[in-house]
């Protein structure tokens, strides 16, 4: 190590005196810290002052990275990591100088409670990183692990830890020179999944250059190079005055011990006491290319050759020995040639001619190519042309030949570059050829030239000429623009055509993806239907226009007791003989009709008997040709139950019947108990007239005749009264409160709809069953529904109609259900007479419903009472025990 560092001294002593200063750039990656210890250095202790470097650090951040900074000329030089060998390998210009760090600090660093122990467990989580480029070596080892990454959720980096601390981010892209010590600091207990554990094991915080940089300013690369890395043994060999630097010069925002755990983690990586720092090892650089490749981040390491600089260059041996044979060979040419001249001395004169006529035929070729040449003497800066060149230039034989004048030939766009790239020629003693543009002083036209050239050195070393040529390329370079223009025209024709083509294909394949939909779809639709067809209980039947069945579905099988298959090709009369009929209103002129009104028809089943149908039909088109199709429905239960039904109604009316009789027995009593009085009134006078010693038989006869007539009255109020009740007895029996609502409002749904009335419950579940006269509870719910009907009839259109059925028990050990409307209520007057017998407020009312109901309600040991608030509607609710009472049952 020592033996390197006194090699770099004496170095940097010999090219202090060969290097201009002129301002430096170098571009960091990062903020100012430690991980730069060795610029500061460099910097601050005259390394780079020693060799005429005038040095000007420039500190990185997430917008500003080294490589763009470099490649667009805003810094000569940067440092990087692994992504400047990626972007060598896709072409950028870049040469690297030295190594610093041997391993690469960069790592993933997780949470311990996330349970991320290795980069298989970063599968869907999330992961900040800077980019694939910049983190090359992440993307390089979730290769060589086989991780798709795809599948990992990437975020661009936000450079804060805290956003791992919080929970933000699952893994966090860390040096392991930084954000440990954060971590460590507040206790947090973490994971590093570091690449080289992985097979991935890059070089970084490299130090670059441009090929541009190399090739025009090799002496200040090469100073450059060794200023930094006598910086970077000093740093660490006194990293408590580096940090002291960061502290007070750079006002870094980190602690002292933030540093020093920074100090010993890079010292760590740089390993300067075993490695050479700086040191790079080509088959390393291969390595890292292939790398690169496997993970298909690059498609081959063509550029890799150039990239790693050799500050001090082996001669090639063999090379050498060729060379040595060249000269021995050269030798004995040599000896051969120094006999022949003796030989040759007499002819010398006649090649003098030879040589004379060669030159003038060199310059016929030169006038032929178009070539002119001139001498620029750099001794005293005059220059000499040829007549051709004149030409060329637009200059006579008065032009004055200096440098100055040479200078104003040249377009003031191109001056500067030419002038300066004659300085690098000069002082890199190489040959040149460059294109320039110059202005003609007798004409001002522009014209493009190329010129070719060397210098000549005198005995000491020193440049004293410049020969070289120059020939007018004005109009390739204007078939060169030409061409250039057409191809760009061409491939922005292409670029637009092949958008064109690609924009129709897309369109295509949208239309394809949408016909396969649809056709998915449609088949779909025909799968749907088809089990809807065939699932349906409705007999679904389509004939022609001659009455021919040409489908039927699996319903008509239970409905007439034919399979479909039989029914084919039969006329639809087997099935429905009044369906042919129904087909008379059809207007076959229509290609499609809406379905048809429902109407009750007989069909036939296939035992003879006669089914109750519901039908409808409908009438549509495929290709002109019409079709018809019945759905029929079997309604047999539903006839059946409406036969239940009006019997059940015609035992509910007969019930009102009797309990409106025992209501009117009373107010009739007294039509009874007349007729019954006269009788006996009239009997006592035909008594007396009798008992009378002499009677008057006509008189007699005249109150014989009267209590005739007043008996046959009495049994005529008794015959009607007979009449209207036929002896019934009170049934009862356990019933559920809850299913007798239901059954009533089942009753009174037609008209409950038809007066646009919600209905709603509110029923407790599990009450205990009651001991009542079904019928007569039916009865008594059905007269409250009606009345609330009656009452919601008359309320606003505007209005949400309401009537709620509730059930509930209550704390007499009963249970209570209440029929409430929101219709307009009953007056205050009228709600002291509403329960009257005979009492009513409808035109066409008996005044016997509410009297009938308490009764009913009363006969099951229950009680009906309400409450009416005018404008906000009516409840009445009624009590039934749970309990039979003895006694009270017939």
């Amino acid at each position: 190590m020592m033996q390197a560092r006194a090699m770099l001294s004496m170095a940097l002593i010999c090219l202090c005196f060969s290097v201009s200063a002129e301002p430096i750039h170098l571009q960091l990656r990062w903020h100012h810290q430690f991980q730069f210890a060795g610029y500061y250095a460099a910097l601050e202790k005259g390394y780079y002052k020693e060799v005429g470097l005038d040095v000007i650090i420039h500190e990185g951040t997430s917008e500003k990275k080294p490589v763009q900074e470099v490649l667009q000329g805003r810094a000569q030089y940067g440092e990087a990591n692994s992504e400047l060998l990626l972007e060598r390998l896709r072409g950028a210009p870049l040469v690297a100088l030295a190594a610093i760090y041997q391993h690469s600090p960069s790592v993933l660093i997780a949470r311990k409670d996330t349970g991320i122990s290795s980069p298989d467990d970063l599968s869907g989580k999330k992961i900040m990183l800077m980019d694939q480029a910049v983190d090359a070596d992440f993307v390089a080892m979730f290769n060589n692990e086989g991780i798709d990454i795809s599948r990992l959720h990437i975020i661009p980096s936000s450079y804060e830890i805290s956003d791992l601390v919080n929970g933000k981010v699952d893994a966090f892209n860390s040096y392991l020179s930084n954000e440990p010590y954060f971590l460590k600091q507040q206790g947090i207990e973490f994971t590093v999944l570091n690449p080289r554990n992985y097979g991935v094991d890059f070089y970084s915080d490299i130090l670059f250059t441009t090929e541009d940089e190399l090739k025009y300013h090799p002496e200040r690369v090469k100073a450059f190079r060794q200023a930094s890395l006598e910086g970077w043994y000093y740093a660490m060999d006194h990293p408590q005055e580096i940090i002291d630097l960061l502290l007070n010069k750079y006002k870094v925002d980190k602690s002292r011990e933030h540093l020093e755990f920074e100090a010993d983690a890079i010292r760590s990586l740089i390993i300067p006491d075993v490695i050479d720092l700086g040191h790079m090892n080509p088959w390393r650089w291969r390595h890292m290319a292939e790398t690169f490749i496997k993970a298909g981040m690059v498609g081959d390491d063509k550029l890799l050759q150039g990239f790693s600089y050799d500050p001090d260059p082996k001669v090639d041996q063999e090379k050498l020995l060729r060379y040595i044979k060249i000269a021995v060979i050269i030798m004995l040419i040599t000896g051969v040639i120094t006999l022949v001249l003796l030989a040759s001395y007499r002819s010398l004169k006649q090649k003098n001619k030879i040589a004379c006529r060669n030159e003038k035929l060199l310059h016929l070729a030169h006038e032929t190519a178009g070539l002119g040449y001139y001498i620029i003497d750099l001794v005293s800066g005059q220059w000499e042309s040829s007549s051709l060149l004149d030409k060329i230039f637009g200059i006579d034989l008065h032009f004055e030949r200096n440098i100055p004048s040479w200078e104003t030939l040249i377009h003031p766009e191109h001056r500067q570059r030419v002038l300066y790239h004659y300085q690098e020629i000069i002082r890199n003693h190489e040959r040149f050829s460059m294109e320039y543009e110059i202005i003609r002083p007798n004409d001002t036209e522009t014209r493009w030239v190329i010129g070719h050239g060397y210098i000549e050195f005198d005995k000491a070393g020193n440049p004293s000429k410049l020969v070289g040529t120059i020939q007018d390329i004005t109009e390739r370079k204007q078939t060169e623009e030409t061409i250039i223009r057409l191809n760009k025209s061409l491939e922005e024709k292409v670029h637009r055509q092949t958008n064109e083509l690609i924009a129709s294909n897309l369109s295509l394949m949208r239309k394809v993806e949408e016909l396969d939909r649809s056709r998915h779809q449609l088949i779909e639709r025909e799968a749907k239907l088809n089990s809807i067809f065939n699932a349906s209980v409705e007999g679904i039947i389509t004939i022609n226009v001659s009455n021919i069945i040409v489908s039927a579905n699996a319903a008509v099988e239970t409905i007439f007791g034919y399979q479909p298959e039989e029914l084919i090709n039969r006329n639809i009369s087997k099935l429905m003989p009044l369906s042919t009929r129904t087909m008379k209103d059809y207007n076959f002129a229509d290609a499609l009709k809406p379905v048809s009104q429902i109407q009750e028809i007989e069909g036939l089943h296939k035992n003879g008997s006669v089914v109750p149908l519901d039908l409808s039909t409908a009438e549509y088109a495929i290709d002109n040709e019409h079709f018809f199709t019945h759905i029929v429905r079997d309604i047999s239960s539903r006839k059946h139950q409406e036969q239940k039904e009006s019997k059940h109604l015609m035992e509910l009316a007969h019930v009102t019947r009797l309990g409106l009789m025992g209501e009117m027995a009373s107010g009739i009593a007294h039509e009874v108990n007349q007729p019954l009085s006269a009788i006996s009134s009239y009997t006592q006078v035909s008594l007396n007239l009798i008992n009378a010693e002499l009677p008057d038989l006509v008189k007699l006869a005249e109150i014989l005749h009267k209590t005739q007539n007043q008996a046959l009255r009495a049994g005529r109020i008794i015959h009607r009264m007979r009449e209207f009740v036929k002896s019934h007895a009170q049934k009862r029996s356990t019933a559920d409160v809850n299913k007798l609502i239901h059954d009533s409002v089942g009753l009174c749904l037609a008209e409950i709809k038809q007066n646009d009335i919600k209905l709603i419950f509110d029923l407790n579940n599990n009450l205990p069953l009651v001991h009542v006269d079904h019928i007569q509870i039916e009865q008594v719910l059905i007269n409250l529904i009606r009345n609330s009907v009656d009452a919601l009839k008359s309320s606003p259109e505007k209005q949400q109609r309401q009537l709620t059925i509730s059930s509930r028990m209550v704390i007499d050990n009963s249970i209570q259900i209440r029929v409430k409307d929101n219709g307009a209520g009953i007056d205050k007057d009228q709600q002291q007479k509403v329960l009257t017998p005979f009492y009513t407020t409808k035109a066409d009312g008996m005044g016997m419903g509410l009297s009938i109901t308490r009764s009913l309600i009363e006969a099951h040991d229950g009680t009906l009472h309400f409450n009416s608030q005018p404008g906000k509607g009516t409840t009445f609710y009624f009590t039934l025990p749970i309990q039979e009472k003895s006694g009270r049952h017939q």
